[in-house]
């Protein structure tokens, strides 16, 4: 008996979708041009507030860049969750900084904040939550164990498009933050 596979997601891809790639494919222009600087505004202005978003090639690159932005390098520590994607850490290894890792909450799979503070260390200079499976991290909590640390956070919002903490957007709580292929600074 052969059992058929249900697939976690299915994405929807219907002529609206070929056109748009028909026309990227048209202009001759497959990286920056005016379809991705239209996606930059509009993913700016519909799911962080405004803030200003830059495409990028994955969200490892994102991250990357939001770190080096933050001027994160060598001898810095970053404390990252412990059940995440692969990307969470190396971005935070490509710097030359070391990922840390914390536990996470049993209820929600995001970053512990009793585990992220007893993590902190005189190097911790970035605390990076994972909006997992849509649900906000705990930014308050995470907030506080930041400014005791005098650390920065930076969101990996890659996995909660529109989901929101506290009535703001994920992704527009943080130093930088990391929406799939987009990244933003404030």
């Amino acid at each position: 008996m052969t059992q058929s596979m249900i697939p976690p997601a299915k994405p929807i891809i219907g002529d609206d979708e070929r056109e748009a790639v028909d026309r990227v494919m048209r202009s001759g222009m497959i990286a920056q041009g005016p379809e991705v600087a239209t996606f930059e505004k509009e993913f700016a202005d519909q799911m962080v507030g405004g803030r200003v978003c830059v495409a990028v090639n994955s969200g490892t690159s994102g991250q990357h860049l939001g770190l080096i932005a933050a001027g994160i390098g060598e001898g810095d520590e970053v404390i990252v969750p412990s059940f995440t994607f692969a990307a969470t850490a190396n971005s935070v290894a490509l710097t030359g900084a070391t990922p840390v890792f914390a536990d996470i909450s049993r209820d929600t799979f995001n970053l512990d904040p009793v585990s992220v503070a007893a993590a902190v260390t005189e190097r911790t200079v970035g605390i990076m939550p994972v909006h997992l499976y849509g649900h906000p991290a705990d930014m308050d909590a995470l907030g506080e164990v930041a400014d005791r640390a005098g650390a920065q956070i930076f969101e990996d919002a890659a996995q909660a498009h529109g989901a929101q903490y506290n009535g703001q957007p994920v992704g527009s709580l943080a130093r930088s933050a990391c929406s799939a292929s987009t990244r933003r600074r404030t």
